[in-house]
């Protein structure tokens, strides 16, 4: 199977474009209710045709990508639901959503399946190279997962296959992994910003601290991998932090949070039964 066609000329959409277009494969449409954003994923990738038609893009190619947002998945699948289907493979690239949502195209004779990239995209354009060594949550029928596994392995890829009620957990677990580590890099940049630093600079101060962190997390595991005042059962320190915090309560209510779950992992670790009950009231005192 050669030719498909992208509907959603996103970020996702467009980078998956071009990937698969290195490839070998060929594109046939980009799709999109914005002509002047299918118009702009047309002129990043250099393939295929831009469109705002789903059903010129579905019917003109024998693999169909949907990759708008999860709350208008339903909607284009409506919109394409009246071609004949047979022989075509279909799949979104939700996270959180399972390929139950493509039904009614199963009913018309798509095999589907849900192909979600385990990677953030951010940007017009990410390089083809976005895909190598990632991994790719596949949920869906059989013969669309087993497609899914070779688009995987074709794009440098490994597949991590789930079920439908496994993929709200999954998609969980990624959100807070990728989106909320970039919401607590904003509060250590406001944090900086008070001593005078610039996002740049602290970006580049950050850099090496957090890429060691995870390779220490790689190596040791996670809960090895935990450093600082909380696992060391450093009060002193941590009532320095609080009395920060203090002034900005959304960032006090989510330092004491965090803190109380890394008191979790002292626990497991060893810390004494003292100082986890000291650094409880603590944390726990408003």
């Amino acid at each position: 199977m050669k030719d498909y066609s992208v509907i959603g000329s996103g970020s996702v959409g467009t980078a998956l474009a071009l990937a698969l277009c290195r490839k070998g494969l060929e594109l046939k449409y980009l799709a999109d209710s914005s002509s002047a954003r299918a118009r702009l994923a047309r002129k990043l990738v250099g393939r295929g045709r831009a469109t705002t038609d789903n059903r010129l893009a579905a019917g003109s190619a024998r693999l169909i990508f949907i990759c708008v947002p999860d709350d208008r998945i339903p909607e284009v699948v409506r919109e394409i639901s009246v071609l004949d289907l047979k022989g075509k493979f279909v799949f979104h690239t939700s996270g959180a959503c399972s390929s139950e949502l493509l039904l009614p195209l199963a009913e018309k004779g798509a095999r589907i399946a849900s192909f979600h990239p385990i990677q953030t995209f951010a940007g017009s354009l990410s390089p083809p190279e976005i895909f190598k060594g990632i991994y790719i949550g596949l949920e869906g029928q059989p013969e669309a997962v087993e497609f899914g596994k070779r688009l995987a392995a074709r794009l440098g890829a490994q597949a991590l296959l789930l079920s439908a009620a496994e993929k709200p957990l999954y998609h969980l677990a990624l959100s807070i992994s990728s989106n909320f580590l970039v919401v607590l890099l904003h509060e250590v940049k406001e944090i900086l910003a008070a001593v005078g630093l610039e996002e740049a600079a602290v970006l580049d101060i950050l850099t090496p601290l957090l890429n060691k962190t995870l390779q220490n997390v790689k190596n040791l595991g996670v809960e090895p991998g935990l450093t600082g005042p909380v696992v060391r059962g450093d009060l002193k320190t941590v009532e320095k932090h609080l009395a920060v915090t203090a002034r900005k309560p959304g960032l006090d209510r989510l330092y004491r949070a965090m803190a109380l779950e890394a008191l979790k992992l002292a626990e497991k670790r060893g810390l004494s039964r003292e100082k986890i009950r000291a650094l409880k009231r603590l944390l726990e005192r408003r």
